[in-house]
């Protein structure tokens, strides 16, 4: 009993502080508190009251989720999103990735408040406001690796519909530097085509039974910029497109999960993703 009340309490005070996430609290409750919070990204980290603990942990590192969250009344606009920060090693590496994460969040925000128009009353009001939404997803974690995607929703008043899109940071920290693709694999082994191959066939699958073949290779090709979202993960190489790269905005994002094994022939396994490999089962022959 004890515990529960406890627990209680602490949601309780939490709710009346205003210290928990705006997904549980009506957008009528929001609006009703017509405040305007002045946040700087490049000042001191957010207050400890600010902080999420998320469970993920690696050895002694853990990550704990900080919360940026503002509300422009004179013009127009909200932020509510999330980024990941490493605490329990002192380590320079540690050190960087956080403040690589911090930078790409910060640059996120900005981007947004420069693009906010000033206000336009001859809008219909509920197409006034403009909003940027973002979380995180640690898709994978160990002593030696991060991998981290972005999801953001941006929307800007009297458009037609938001806008999303992604971004990734896949960090070795061991080495204390960002991976990019071509770390992941034997130089001149035709990975890219490797990777273009297994995606296109499983896009066409994806959008049939009569998707536009043209608008997907092209996307979807065997080109560096074609494949700028990838994450790790224990299963395989996530390979994520954003409306209209390979598709209409109407059918939204698409997610490709590479398995290993099908990536077996070209992987260094010597890289970052050489154990993750070892451990993927090899796959059967087709009858």
């Amino acid at each position: 009993m004890k515990r529960v009340y406890r627990a209680t309490f602490f949601l309780s005070l939490c709710l009346s502080l205003g210290l928990l996430p705006q997904a549980g609290v009506s957008k009528a409750a929001t609006k009703a508190k017509h405040f305007t919070q002045s946040l700087s990204l490049s000042a001191t980290p957010v207050k400890a009251s600010m902080l999420a603990q998320r469970s993920n942990r690696a050895g002694s590192l853990r990550v704990l989720k900080r919360l940026i969250k503002e509300n422009n009344r004179r013009r127009q606009y909200t932020i509510d999103a999330s980024y990941p920060q490493l605490v329990g090693a002192q380590s320079a590496n540690v050190a960087e990735l956080n403040r690589t994460l911090k930078e790409l969040i910060t640059k996120e925000v900005n981007d947004f408040k420069k693009n906010v128009g000033p206000p336009d009353s001859n809008l219909p009001k509920d197409i006034q406001q403009n909003y940027l939404d973002a979380g995180y997803t640690i898709e994978h974690q160990s002593a030696d690796l991060i991998s981290v995607s972005f999801g953001f929703s941006t929307y800007y008043a009297g458009a037609a519909h938001p806008n999303r899109h992604t971004l990734v940071l896949n960090y070795d920290l061991k080495a204390g530097r960002t991976l990019t693709l071509a770390d992941l694999f034997n130089p001149r082994s035709g990975y890219m085509q490797t990777i273009s191959a297994y995606t296109i066939r499983d896009l066409k699958k994806q959008l049939g039974p009569s998707p536009d073949t043209e608008w997907i290779e092209r996307g979807a090709g065997p080109a560096s910029e074609n494949y700028k979202n990838w994450t790790i993960t224990p299963k395989g190489l996530n390979i994520m497109f954003d409306p209209y790269q390979v598709a209409s905005y109407a059918e939204g994002s698409h997610l490709v999960v590479i398995p290993y094994s099908a990536l077996r022939s070209v992987i260094n396994t010597e890289g970052p993703l050489g154990p993750l490999a070892q451990r993927s089962p090899m796959r059967r022959g087709r009858r």
